[in-house]
């Protein structure tokens, strides 16, 4: 199987079976059918019931887009895997998980619905503003299942709602032409009329949903380690054993006390969100424990320069990475990646060029350096250091020192890593060589 061309935190090795993936499905069309029946029996009452459901699954995947989070419960297998694919590059709009949108959208839905089951006055025109919104979240839809299958990766509780979308668009669509008239213009009278109440109570809805949703989500603090029999906390599920050592040749920007007895070894893409979430806790580790330097490596999903990579995918994370690996010719490799984790939505060449500028580099040495084979050749030799330990997508974090010489994965990222060092330096753990 091809690996994953996906940003996603390290996740660990996960129960794969036809059991899991059958009760999930199974519990998808449960929730589609009931919908579809109840919509048959009363059109309203099934876009409250789709959109109920659909409310409860965006407020999960949302949650999940959370670094603090654990695996999610519909990660069936590589192909059918929701974290991979709720911690890609389409996740999230200017910071804002994307399931929340939805949120706000199925809440917005759910309350029109109500009102109109309900027969109070001001809401005729209801079905035609969900009818509008449903045409926008369906062809969405389309859009994000487009770039799952560039992806080669599939989240079910995504595909879930997509159906909701579709239930949304044929029950209010068909209450909508029950109500008589062409259907578009009801859709214009519900949303830019004066008459009917419908748009201004799924606008204020959807907004409160989606800014409760968010300072929620902004709250959310680091997640518990997990728990043992006994209270305690277990160590050996915060980490894997690696088979293989993680490849390091020298060259690797290095992050506190090059002499530290701990190493961290981080594999990120300049483009991936997820890595971006924990650059600011990967800089901190050695300030909070300098027993611990950090080491990045490159892994750009982009097969301009890994060739496991099935598309361009993050078309400027092997730019970026060259533009940092130049940055720290002239030892600014920290503060150009600092920026661009900042600005991963503008990472052009003429993008890096300014950015370049910003950090006070040399610029004429940068663009020799950026031109050099040299340059790329380094890049590539991260790629298969990564390949090498089995990695499919970005970040993948590794520790070396609380075995041995032995490595270890960490896939919960730096706070794990520092419960796992803290723990070894106090004797609390101890693993086996």
């Amino acid at each position: 199987m091809d690996p994953l061309t996906l940003p996603q935190l390290g996740l660990a090795s996960l129960p794969v079976g036809a059991a899991s993936l059958g009760a999930i499905v199974g519990g998808i069309l449960g929730g589609w059918a009931l919908s579809a029946g109840l919509a048959a029996w009363r059109r309203m009452a099934g876009v409250l019931a789709a959109s109920l459901g659909g409310l409860g699954v965006s407020l999960y995947l949302g949650r999940q887009h959370h670094p603090s989070t654990p695996p999610s419960i519909c990660n069936v297998d590589d192909v059918f895997n929701c974290d991979a694919v709720n911690s890609s590059a389409w996740s999230e709009v200017a910071g804002v998980p994307i399931a929340f949108l939805g949120a706000g959208f199925y809440a917005a839905t759910a309350a029109v619905a109500a009102l109109s089951l309900s027969g109070r006055p001001g809401h005729a025109r209801a079905a035609h503003g969900v009818f509008g919104g449903a045409v926008v979240a369906v062809l969405y839809s389309a859009f994000l299942a487009f770039q799952s299958m560039q992806m080669g990766a599939w989240c079910l509780f995504c595909i879930s709602l997509y159906g909701v979308n579709l239930i949304l668009l044929g029950a209010a669509g068909l209450e909508a032409r029950a109500a008589g008239g062409p259907l578009l213009d009801g859709v214009k009278e519900a949303y830019f009329g004066k008459d009917d109440k419908s748009v201004g109570v799924m606008s204020t809805v959807g907004a409160v949903a989606l800014i409760g949703a968010m300072v929620w989500y902004r709250g959310l603090g680091p997640a518990a380690p997990p728990q043992a029999a006994g209270g305690q906390v277990d160590y050996a599920a915060m980490y894997q054993m690696l088979p293989a050592a993680v490849q390091l040749d020298g060259s690797e920007p290095v992050e506190g006390n090059p002499s530290a007895p701990y190493t961290v070894v981080e594999f990120a893409d300049f483009q991936c969100p997820a890595c971006a979430r924990i650059a600011d806790g990967m800089k901190e580790l050695p300030k909070a424990i300098p027993e611990v330097r950090v080491l990045f490596k490159h892994y750009p999903l982009s097969n301009v320069c890994n060739p496991l990579i099935d598309s361009a995918f993050h078309e400027h994370a092997c730019g970026a990475a060259a533009a940092a690996d130049c940055a720290g010719k002239q030892g600014k490799f920290w503060e150009l990646n600092r920026l661009m984790f900042l600005n991963q939505q503008y990472l052009s060449p003429p993008d890096l060029q300014t950015m370049a500028a910003q950090i006070g580099l040399d610029l004429a040495a940068w663009s020799a350096c950026l031109a050099d084979p040299g340059t790329m050749a380094g890049i590539s030799a991260d790629v298969q250091a990564a390949n090498a330990v089995g990695i499919s997508g970005t970040p993948s974090v590794f520790l070396r020192g609380i075995a041995g010489d032995r490595w270890v994965k960490v896939p919960g990222g730096p706070a794990d890593v520092k419960v796992l060092v803290e723990a070894h330096k106090s004797g609390k753990l101890s693993v086996g060589g």
